[in-house]
């Protein structure tokens, strides 16, 4: 950012971004419950020789491990995109160990096309699409979204500001 700049907005998504990976987990977990309590009686319990454990406990711990690895993926995920509005442009951050970073500068802004879904209109969340004719930014499940498309669109065309430095 450059001197003199101002951050209008900086957000995340919410959590529904990730919401494949929460439904993965919660299947896991309701797997590792079944196998635990035994409540499949088809399944031949086998114990493994040389830990003394069951088939049933064993699979349990490898869906619950599942559902840990698919949990942690999620948070990872929301936690690890930023978006940033500031005065002069725009800026979506992405990535912990591969980071990427894209920004639009208000002079390249063309369209801001707001999307939302029966559910996400009910959650007042959704998703913007950023055009500049030659790329594009996906602003993707952004709480208040009716609001940040007319702050972009407010300044749609806009001259970066620049501030002189006197010597």
């Amino acid at each position: 950012m450059y001197q003199g700049e101002q951050t209008l907005l900086e957000t995340r998504p919410t959590r529904l971004i990730s919401f494949k990976f929460y439904v993965a987990t919660f299947l896991s977990w309701i797997l590792a419950v079944v196998f635990l309590g035994g409540f499949i009686d088809r399944i031949p319990v086998i114990t493994i020789p040389f830990l003394g454990w069951s088939s049933n406990l064993l699979l349990a711990l490898l869906f619950g491990l599942l559902g840990l690895v698919s949990l942690a993926t999620a948070e990872l995920k929301r936690a690890s995109t930023h978006y940033i509005i500031t005065d002069n442009k725009i800026i979506r951050r992405d990535g912990i160990l591969n980071k990427r970073t894209m920004m639009v500068p208000y002079t390249q802004l063309e369209k801001v096309d707001l999307n939302q879904s029966l559910l996400q209109r009910i959650l007042r969340i959704g998703t913007l699409n950023i055009d500049t004719g030659d790329d594009s930014i996906t602003i993707d499940m952004v709480p208040r979204p009716a609001q940040v498309q007319e702050l972009l669109s407010q300044r749609m065309g806009r001259k970066a500001y620049v501030q002189q430095s006197r010597v």
